[in-house]
């Protein structure tokens, strides 16, 4: 176990630049496979806000990486995004861009108005 955490910190502050080459991805993938796999560990033993937070900022990480990335890497980053959609769906999480959407299913149409979301046009003027 000590060795997971050793590469967790030695990569910690490469996950969150582009990586500069493709070995360097892989071992970003793997990092993040490992940091997915404690995070899994830690919510089967005990929930806490501390996790749904690093559950959200490693979506945000894979997601940064999965547009960088080549496509072996990707359908791997793409399996760890489709795990913590499980991890989510298994812990009730809440989404707020899954909210947004089930809300305002037309907000990502370029014709959109933004207005239409403010807290007045949904629940009114006092």
């Amino acid at each position: 176990m000590g060795g997971r955490r050793i590469l967790l910190y030695k990569l910690a502050d490469t996950l969150n630049e582009p990586p500069k080459n493709s070995i360097l991805m892989k071992k970003i993938v793997i990092a993040l496979s490992e940091k997915l796999s404690l995070l899994e560990e830690r919510l089967s033993k005990d929930f806490d806000e501390d996790v749904e937070n690093e559950v959200y900022e490693l979506e945000k990480q894979i997601n940064f990486h999965i547009q960088e990335c080549e496509e072996s890497d990707y359908f791997r980053l793409q399996n760890l995004l489709n795990r913590l959609k499980q991890i989510k769906v298994e812990n009730d999480f809440y989404d707020e861009e899954s909210e947004l959407d089930r809300m305002f299913p037309d907000r990502h149409d370029e014709d959109f108005d933004e207005d239409s979301m403010s807290y007045d046009r949904v629940f009114g003027d006092d």
